[in-house]
């Protein structure tokens, strides 16, 4: 071996890891001794700290293999300080090691030099073997205290959620256990993401999650030094943790699968969003999912897209274009795609639709008088439905107790070993687990009902922002804002040739006459009725 080239590998599992002599600094210590007893020149190092020995997802020996391979590097001996270094997996092992023989590199383990012989390679076999069966017991303990960790409320050294910071909850011995606690400067900007979604800078509507990532970029907002993605803000915004539940265990790491979900641990962390915003921004996740709604609707620039309907057949109606883009149509979506077989359809200029709705929605629905009446009666109705709401609430939180105790026991039976837990009672739990989710939304949003009640306006109010909402509605300045408000206020304009029918929900008139910005129709009131009910409100 007098002469030889040998470059060396160093690993460790965490990036914390010191277990005895396995740090990397002592790894490599190691190495330059045992080269210079050996006579060995090492000219090169390759060194994975915090990677798994179990798969060869590690860049540095990916890198190490393609320099031999491609002979950037020449070598002829690979030193490791033992063989659980190189490999924690017999058959990753061996499939490694034949590679490396095969471009002339000779796997050498500073601690067990095994030698060269047939029973050498026997041998070699068998420690893989054992690392490998050594590992998959360490795994298990660890996963086991840190599943208990988690179910007595501790976080497991993961990086926190942001919004979160971890402080040291209890000591034993000379390990720290950690908890969540609230990082206030980023739970500001969470609770920003949130509103924004939901209803905008107060310039325009809700933003898209592609608008919320612009609009925190260009304020300077970073998530921990770099900038916002879509990929980001679409994971907040599903966050279980804002409203006070965190979810552990929730996926196997490993293969990079999710965990059924009786496997998941529950704990509780400190609360930073509102049940009733953030169920209203599941909802709206949901309503502007791809297939709920399609992109072009949802982030389209037309006025009425999404809201304007044939009369004929009920299909939506879309933009159409003539002469090169000057002129611009609704048309029937069913004619367009099927042609006249499928619907004869209305075709109306662009412009006219979009001023005849809005001057009706003006002129004749938030006409003065007009809106009084509408108002008044909605506040009539409104204050018997309280009795009602509480009637409904106390039922649901009766509800979600009786399946919180099934949900509960089932889990104790599975964590006992009471019962087999085979897939039809995966799917059992799983659709308890989902049921329970519904009631808490459910909840949130009568609560919310409850909490802001419609706001009774006094005449001389509702003269007031009643103009103030007419000249946000025509306002050709700003055609975001614009579109906000008739998006929320209208839920249908049905077109057919010998009318235009409009209507909309009527507790989204007193939110627009009280709020500064438009309702989010994820808040609308599901309960409520329409405000088109008499014919003077069609052209």
């Amino acid at each position: 071996m007098r002469g030889s080239r040998a470059i060396v590998y160093a690993r460790v599992s965490t990036v914390r890891q010191a277990e005895n002599d396995l740090s990397i600094p002592d790894q490599l210590a190691h190495a330059e001794r045992y080269a210079s007893e050996k006579n060995l020149e090492i000219v090169g190092k390759y060194v994975d700290a915090g990677a798994s020995g179990r798969d060869d997802n590690r860049p540095e020996l990916q890198r190490m293999i393609a320099d031999l391979k491609s002979g950037h590097v020449n070598a002829d001996t690979l030193l490791v300080h033992s063989h659980s270094r190189f490999f924690r997996d017999a058959f990753q092992f061996e499939l490694y090691r034949r590679t490396l023989e095969k471009h002339g590199v000779r796997l050498l383990s500073m601690t067990q030099d095994l030698g060269e012989s047939s029973q050498a390679d026997m041998a070699r076999q068998f420690v893989a073997i054992m690392d490998e069966h050594a590992s998959r017991e360490i795994s298990k303990h660890v996963t086991r205290s840190m599943l208990e960790n988690a179910r007595r409320g501790f976080w497991n050294g993961a990086l926190p959620p942001y919004g979160y910071r971890t402080y040291v909850a209890e000591r034993v011995g000379k390990k720290e256990k950690k908890k969540l606690e609230v990082e206030p400067k980023e739970a500001e900007i969470v609770k920003l993401i949130f509103q924004l979604y939901l209803y905008g800078d107060g310039k325009t509507g809700p933003l898209g999650i592609k608008n919320v990532v612009n609009h925190l970029n260009e304020a300077g907002h970073r998530h921990r030094k770099v900038l916002f993605s879509s990929q980001t803000v679409y994971g907040l915004l599903k966050r279980t943790a804002y409203i006070g539940t965190h979810h552990f265990n929730k996926t196997d790491s490993r293969a990079g699968k999710p965990r059924p979900r009786e496997e998941w641990i529950t704990f509780t962390v400190p609360r930073i969003i509102d049940d009733h915003l953030y169920h209203a921004v599941q909802a709206q996740l949901a309503a502007r999912h791809p297939k709920m709604t399609p992109p072009r609707i949802t982030n389209s620039k037309v006025l009425l897209t999404g809201v304007a309907k044939c009369g004929e057949c009920g299909a939506p109606m879309r933009l159409r274009t003539g002469k090169g883009g000057k002129y611009r149509y609704y048309t029937c979506s069913a004619k367009v795609d099927k042609g006249t077989k499928a619907c004869v359809g209305k075709t109306i200029s662009m412009p006219k639709l979009d001023d005849i709705v809005t001057d009706n929605l003006c002129e004749r629905i938030l006409e003065p008088t007009r809106l009084k009446a509408i108002l008044g009666s909605l506040h009539a109705r409104n204050s018997g439905r309280q009795e009602g709401l509480q009637s409904e609430l106390r039922a649901l939180h009766t509800e979600k107790r009786e399946l919180s105790k099934t949900v509960q026991n089932l889990l104790d039976l599975m964590e006992t070993g009471g019962i087999e837990i085979g897939a039809p009672m995966r799917q059992r739990f799983s659709k308890r687990q989902t049921e329970l989710e519904e009631i808490n939304r459910v909840i949130a949003m009568k609560q919310r009902e409850i909490d802001t009640p419609l706001k009774a306006l006094e005449p001389d109010q509702i003269d007031k922002v009643g103009k103030a909402l007419r000249e946000r509605l025509r306002d050709q300045n700003n055609p975001t804002l614009r579109r906000a408000y008739l998006r929320t206020l209208l839920k249908d304009v049905i077109v057919t040739n010998e009318e235009i029918r409009i209507s909309g929900p009527k507790a989204a008139l007193v939110h627009a006459l009280s709020e500064d910005q438009p309702l989010a129709p994820s808040m609308v009131p599901s309960f409520d009725q329409k405000w088109c009910t008499r014919r003077d409100s069609n052209s």
